[in-house]
């Protein structure tokens, strides 16, 4: 097996569920568990991120020292000097005038990049279940719904389930009955997956989570063949 990519490691840095080849690999690639290493450092120094981490603008004389540089080369302009004094003064003046840009460009750009990082997610837990295993199928996870900044996700998890073997899986949204489903998205092996709930979608309606395994016949329809289901509760 080649080595694992950039996401798989990140998302083993974060704790998160990825392909269970790609688990094994690290544990037998030195190479792999090294940079693996170096972002679980980074997941952990981000971590210990505090509000008296963030960055401050500079004191009001550093804006002053500037501004007296770059005033004071404007105004020896006038005097009559050497063609190789002028090109040493324009070439100084640039050199502030880019300095102070940097600042400004850095200050601002640290503002925005905390601004992007600290904006706190509105998160909700609406509901959660347990997706038990169909027939012989061995298998067993859970659904959880939630609102993120106000938009619904369901977010499912199979740990253990198979390759499909030429088919695929398929989450499905059902009455309690589940006369009546909805087709969500696919759930491939070895991963967690996180959906944008249809606007409207009412969970009174649709309490029930269906994994089933598909085929590649073109029947956009269930296919009868359940591995997991549960019912999802508030």
């Amino acid at each position: 097996m080649s080595h694992c990519d950039e996401d798989a490691l990140a998302l083993l840095a974060l704790g998160e569920v990825v392909d269970s080849r790609d688990v094994a690999h690290v544990q037998e690639c030195a190479e792999c568990s090294a940079r693996l290493e170096e972002y679980r450092a980074v997941v952990s120094v981000g971590r210990t991120v505090t509000p008296d981490d963030l960055p401050s603008a500079p004191p009001a004389e550093v804006w002053t020292a500037v501004s007296a540089v770059v005033a004071r080369d404007r105004a020896s302009h006038g005097d009559v000097v050497s063609l190789d004094a002028a090109r040493s003064r324009r070439r100084r003046g640039g050199y502030v005038l880019a300095a102070a840009a940097a600042v400004v460009g850095l200050i601002a750009g640290s503002v925005v990049t905390t601004s992007v990082i600290n904006r706190p997610e509105a998160v909700q837990m609406v509901a959660s279940g347990t997706l038990d295993p169909i027939g012989d199928a061995g298998v067993s996870g859970s659904a959880v719904v939630q609102k993120v900044n106000g938009t619904s996700q369901l977010k499912v998890t199979v740990p253990d389930l198979p390759n499909a073997d030429g088919g695929y899986y398929e989450v499905w949204m059902a009455t309690a009955d589940t006369k009546n489903m909805v087709a969500i998205g696919n759930l491939n092996p070895g991963s967690t997956a996180v959906y944008t709930l249809p606007e409207g979608m009412d969970l009174a309606s649709f309490p029930v989570v269906d994994v089933s395994l598909e085929t590649y016949d073109g029947n956009t329809g269930h296919s009868a063949t359940s591995v997991v289901r549960g019912t999802l509760k508030a």
